[in-house]
């Protein structure tokens, strides 16, 4: 079967676990947890429900979500 962009729909893109954790600061956790050795999956992005998300993978293939969240838009 190919697939776009390498990837299937509903093919598994995380391990068994995924842990997330709600940061202050997305950008800075990240840059963090990248200079004590996590792999960066996905850079902080914002998401339509206006929060930064980042994706990690830290020690033997956790994947870590970080989250922030930020002041609602009126």
């Amino acid at each position: 079967m190919k697939c776009p962009f390498g990837r299937c729909v509903g093919e598994r893109v995380s391990g068994h676990l995924r842990v997330a954790f709600q940061v202050a600061d997305a950008s800075t956790t990240t840059r963090l947890l990248e200079n004590a050795g996590a792999r960066v999956i996905a850079e902080p992005v914002l998401t339509p429900w206006n929060s930064m998300n980042a994706r990690l993978e830290g020690p033997a293939g956790l994947q870590l979500t970080l989250f922030e969240e930020l002041e609602p838009e009126f």
